[in-house]
């Protein structure tokens, strides 16, 4: 019996192949869009019998993708008042600037769109935007957004979000930091931005966090590199050394050099970190490499003065406290807060053992963030690789830390 084949071309390329009974039925659309010429050959063994009806149909081949981008929102900002924030619903691409314009109490025009590729494009405005200023992005027909399968953005009248000189009403504390920060010269995050900051204050508190910690620094942010080392309790600035990454995750070590310096020394400093009542608490992003890498440590030169967190998933993992050494993991990540994208279940979990109530015992030595302060030799060694998005000093949080961890 001889073997029946056909092949589907594409504007005669093959794009299908089936060897059956002599009838064609086909489940494919052509890949690009607009109109294809689909043909249909026929061999029985290796004898070419000829083209199906000898005749070639063309056929209107849609994109996979056949939806438009939408607008989610259009916003001006207090801190930038002459740009004008638009996202969308998807990856867009602009070619230029036709098709937009702004109407309402002012008329400015647009310029320099940047993002394209991504979800936001942010433009210039010929003029910044005043306090109450009601406006609208006007989007025609002939723009020139578009998405990765060439799906142009529809014709819309998209109100402008314009938070220039809103005022937000946060908690005392957090507004006492962008105070800090304003004082200081240091840029302010995004609303977006401090919107989540107040709201993470306002929940740890409830939590029962705040109020037994000395230092607080919070480095999973948008805000720049000058802010997230603003110590949120005493407000004041950290220090960084050395190799160190900065994303809006957090900061992460180099392993060599990087370090912080929280400026915190618990003889000094300490108010709720006392001997035999204090806790180091953090979160994750990154684990880092095993080995001696230090979280949050010092070293005098004798080891009952260690306060070492090495959060290493290996046998090299372990936490000394005040001359007691566990080299468990699961130990030393009891002094943790657990975290939605944790990397390993060892890296921080939820416990309330007396762990972390046993750190405390430093004389007047500053401890440093992502590294160990060997004060004996008046040098920083153990640096760590992690990417830390949260770190705290302050009293035992054993009673409350099911709670704080609740927030990572």
């Amino acid at each position: 019996m001889a073997t029946t084949k056909t092949e589907l071309l594409n504007n005669g390329v093959v794009v299908a192949t089936k060897t059956a009974a002599p009838f064609y039925s086909w489940d494919w659309i052509p890949a690009t869009s607009g109109a294809s010429s689909l043909t249909v050959k026929v061999w029985e063994d290796s004898i070419f019998i000829g083209e199906s009806g000898a005749t070639t149909g063309t056929v209107d081949a849609a994109a996979g993708d056949t939806t438009a981008p939408t607008i989610l929102s259009a916003t001006v900002e207090d801190a930038n008042k002459d740009k004008l924030v638009v996202v969308f619903s998807e990856v867009v691409n602009i070619t230029d600037l036709t098709g937009l314009t702004i109407t309402g109490d002012v008329t400015p025009t647009l310029s320099a769109p940047t993002g394209t590729g991504t979800n936001t494009i942010t433009f210039t405005l010929s003029a910044a935007l005043t306090t109450g200023q009601s406006v609208t992005l006007n989007v025609d027909g002939t723009n020139t957004i578009e998405d990765t399968a060439n799906n142009a953005l529809a014709i819309i009248t998209q109100a402008v979000t314009n938070n220039v000189g809103v005022v937000a009403s946060y908690d005392v504390d957090y507004q006492a930091v962008l105070d800090y920060a304003t004082a200081q010269s240091i840029a302010l995050p995004t609303t977006t931005q401090q919107d989540l900051d107040n709201q993470f204050i306002i929940d740890y508190k409830a939590s029962g966090g705040w109020a037994l910690d000395d230092t607080i620094f919070r480095f999973k942010s948008t805000a720049s590199t000058a802010f997230k080392l603003i110590c949120w309790k005493r407000r004041i600035q950290a220090i960084a050394y050395g190799g160190l990454t900065w994303s809006d995750s957090g900061v992460k070590g180099n392993g060599t050099n990087g370090y912080i310096d929280p400026l915190f020394n618990p003889t000094v400093n300490g108010v709720n970190y006392t001997l035999n009542n204090a806790s180091i608490g953090f979160s994750l992003f990154d684990i880092g490499s095993s080995g001696l890498r230090s979280i949050a440590g010092v070293y005098t030169g004798a080891f009952v003065s260690y306060v070492l967190i090495s959060p290493n998933n290996s046998n090299q993992s372990y936490l000394g406290v005040n001359g007691s050494l566990y080299t468990n993991s699961l130990v030393w990540a009891k002094l943790g807060y657990t975290s939605a994208n944790r990397i390993s279940a060892a890296t921080l979990s939820i416990d309330t053992t007396d762990i972390a109530n046993s750190s405390g015992g430093l004389v007047n030595e500053k401890i440093m963030i992502l590294a160990r302060n060997q004060s004996a030799s008046g040098t920083q060694d153990a640096f760590s690789d992690a990417g830390l998005g949260f770190i705290s000093f302050g009293a035992n949080k054993k009673s409350v830390h099911n709670a704080i961890a609740l927030l990572f």
